[in-house]
């Protein structure tokens, strides 16, 4: 049973690369470009709303959301950033290393805590990379630990689709 415990673990790890630090390395010194319909920065209070047809890029890092908000702290770095699927899903999208499948995840609200290193995906969540999937409502991952929690569902359960030949 161990042996399926560690298959698994490993699979969720693999899947969870959909945070911005597994993306490739360069990503991270790549200039960050965000476009939306609508944009409201409160310099005092460090909170950036983006809305309508958002999309950020960063490298080989994408995502598409209907609204994008952001809290920064003290000294200017983002704490927090939430997208939010309103319409559809939000889309995050990168290359985790060169020669391997994109991973994609899509849940109607993305978290982001870059300082506490944790991400959050709620509500229809689907993250895919090549043949490898997974389904439900609520995925909570830490970077620092590399610890990825999937709470119990109230209406459904989380499908995890595995291909050990890939």
């Amino acid at each position: 049973m161990y042996p399926i415990l560690n298959v698994i673990f490993l699979l969720f790890f693999l899947l969870s690369y959909a945070v911005p630090v597994f993306a490739l390395p360069e990503d991270n010194k790549a200039k960050v470009y965000i476009a939306a319909d609508h944009t409201v920065y409160n310099y005092k209070t460090g909170i950036k709303v983006f809305e309508g047809n958002v999309t950020v890029d960063q490298g080989s890092t994408h995502l598409t959301a209907d609204r994008l908000i952001t809290k920064d702290n003290e000294q200017h770095q983002i704490k927090e950033a939430i997208a939010y699927g309103l319409q559809r899903p939000a889309h995050y999208w990168t290359l985790p290393n060169v020669g391997d499948p994109e991973v994609h995840s899509h849940a109607l609200v993305m978290k982001y805590y870059p300082i506490e290193g944790k991400v959050v995906f709620e509500k229809k969540v689907i993250v895919t990379q090549g043949e490898n999937s997974f389904q439900g409502e609520l995925i909570l991952y830490n970077m620092n630990d590399q610890i990825v929690t999937v709470p119990a569902a109230k209406n459904g359960r989380a499908v995890l689709v595995y291909n050990p030949d890939k």
